[in-house]
């Protein structure tokens, strides 16, 4: 199977078909293309520099665009684009055609949500779209739900429908619920979106665009009111793929798009259509598409707001249920999908020295010491040896104090990476073991161990706190942040007994060892 409008957008392959301009902090000096966050400097060749001189920072091209007025090949200013980008000098986002508005069905799920439901519709009602229907998949609700949507001013103006699936005592599930909305539509362009979101007005109009260029498009979930829980998931919600559009890539930074803000074409949903189960329904159905040669891409200009739950049991249960979800998707496909986190190998052996030099005594215990001090002695020389061999090969674009904000930042940024991973993944068995350690009589080794969990546990959460300044306390975050790691780690191992497999805890899956000064 191959994406339609993949194949029928005449300007590109549909894999790349975008547009791009400058990260913000990227400029030119002379032939050196340089950026100073991450810090990076690339040399370009006069053709190079004029084509790359035609993008901004606050604006986006094509490299149509570009080539017709740089009188270069289409197809070698995308093949530097994409470069380019991959090496983050360049930001990417899906071509569209404001002037493709073909009429949508906007599909809602639904099982017990009548308080949600009303808003949910008075949001659909007010959208600035030319023509959309709204489906309302009702799934064996027993509070009155059915009477919400068919009573909705949508249906006075037959731009609702109802349909009753399920039971009370046996509920269709929300995978075949969203089939079962597939099925009744009535157009070729279908939406979904969930009874507890509100999206807003210009959702369709920034979303059904980029169908002209690809199969399946989702935008961004944002929090829909303030309280603890919105404050904490405006910055760490897993509905929220971020400020930037890219290509869903399983491995990527954008895995796969929440069924809460999805648009696609009706040949996309028969052909790969959604499991039927309640729990990573819309993981699987985009990496099914992109099996399938789909065109899969994620646009945040198209937002629905979520209301989130707002007690800290219903959050952390929440996030279990994603976490179970892990093993499930690694079971069914037979890999995890997910990217590693690159850990320098001098950082593992001065650990372990250091380790070895609280445990041992006498002479062992002198020689790890001093292992530890050579080792980090290497690491000290060789990073400086880097920094400065970069500094001398862009002295005119590059200054020391560049250099030494950038190397500060790659430090935290991998002590950061590592330390959530592990605070995610891995803190509590690591926990425990110290826990045992200390009560069997090994307690250096326990005491040593229960330390690096709380350092890698506080780490990410007082970066966090730092860098996103919500509106609430530290100790009001920290709470659904602790609900956050540790449910969504209860639901990774209980989902491994469930599921029966190991191989979404694979350490292997989640860390890389890199030489000295490689770690990002």
């Amino acid at each position: 199977m191959t994406g339609t409008a993949a194949l029928e957008n005449p300007d590109s392959d549909g894999s790349a078909a975008g547009e791009y301009r400058r990260w913000d902090g990227v400029r030119l000096a002379d032939d050196v293309l340089l950026s100073t966050r991450p810090l990076a400097a690339t040399r370009l060749n006069a053709a190079a520099v004029d084509t790359v001189d035609a993008l901004e920072s606050d604006g986006f091209r094509t490299p149509a665009a570009v080539a017709r007025e740089t009188n270069q090949e289409p197809e070698s200013v995308e093949r530097l684009f994409e470069r380019l980008h991959d090496r983050r000098f360049l930001e990417w986002r899906p071509s569209r055609d404001p002037a493709d508005r073909p009429p949508v069905s906007v599909v809602v799920t639904v099982r017990n949500g009548r308080d949600h439901l009303q808003a949910c519709l008075d949001a659909l009602a007010a959208l600035d779209y030319p023509a959309y229907e709204v489906v309302v998949v009702d799934d064996g609700s027993t509070d009155g739900t059915s009477d919400v949507a068919g009573t909705h001013s949508l249906a006075d103006a037959d731009a609702l429908r109802s349909l009753s699936v399920g039971s009370a005592a046996d509920p269709l599930g929300i995978g075949a619920s969203r089939n079962r909305g597939v099925d009744a539509a009535a157009h070729d362009v279908i939406a979904f979106t969930d009874a507890d979101c509100r999206p807003r007005q210009d959702w369709l109009s920034e979303l059904v665009p980029v169908l002209a260029s690809h199969d399946l498009v989702g935008g961004r979930v944002r929090p829909a009111r303030e309280s603890a829980a919105s404050a904490y998931e405006r910055s760490n919600s897993s509905l929220d793929m971020g400020r930037h559009a890219a290509r869903v890539d399983p491995g990527g930074e954008t895995p796969y798009l929440p069924t809460a803000n999805l648009v696609g074409r009706r040949a996309l949903f028969e052909a790969v259509g959604f499991p039927e189960r309640n729990v990573a329904e819309d993981v699987a159905l985009c990496w099914d598409a992109l099996d399938d040669g789909f065109s899969v891409v994620y646009a945040p200009s198209g937002v629905v707001e979520h209301v989130y739950r707002s007690g800290v049991r219903a959050f952390a249960s929440r996030r279990s249920a994603y976490g179970a979800s892990e093993a499930l998707l690694a079971r069914n496909r037979g890999r995890e999908e997910t990217a590693s986190v690159d850990v320098p190998v001098t950082a593992v052996l001065a650990v372990v020295l250091a380790g070895l030099g609280l445990l041992l005594g006498g002479v062992a215990s002198s020689l790890a010491s001093a292992g530890f001090v050579g080792v980090a002695g290497v690491a000290l020389g060789t990073g400086g040896l880097g920094l400065w061999r970069r500094y001398r090969r862009f002295p005119s674009v590059v200054s020391a104090d560049d250099l030494a904000r950038s190397w500060g930042r790659e430090r935290l940024s991998t002590a950061y990476a590592f330390a959530r991973e592990l605070t995610r993944y891995y803190a509590a068995p690591l926990a425990l073991i110290g826990g045992i350690g200390v009560v069997a009589g090994a307690g250096v080794l326990g005491a040593t161990l229960l330390l690096l969990v709380v350092a890698a546990v506080a780490l990410p959460l007082v970066v966090e706190h730092r860098v996103h300044d919500p509106s609430v306390s530290a100790l009001a975050y920290a709470g659904y942040y602790l609900a956050d790691h540790l449910g969504y780690q209860y639901g990774l191992y209980r989902g491994a007994v469930i599921h029966r497999t190991l191989a979404h805890l694979n350490p292997l899956t989640r860390f890389r060892l890199v030489g000295h000064g490689r770690a990002s």
